[in-house]
């Protein structure tokens, strides 16, 4: 049986390579700090770190 599989579009990122090191290499600050440093709003922050795993990653290594 042949399998097809669903077509995904690209995904269009307005965020450099350079802005998403800072925001993995920072990803313990505020997102209020990363405001002022990156040129993107709150919204954009959190869906870019979404997107990144970094949401997960600081589930994952939350202490129980």
């Amino acid at each position: 049986m042949k399998r097809y599989y669903k077509q995904t579009e690209p995904m269009v990122s307005h965020w450099t390579t350079e802005q998403d090191c800072f925001l993995i290499e920072n990803n313990s600050l505020s997102i209020n700090e990363l405001t002022q440093h990156l040129p993107f709003s709150e919204e954009e922050i959190r869906v870019r770190r979404s997107v990144l795993g970094l949401v997960r990653r600081d589930q994952q290594m939350r202490p129980y």
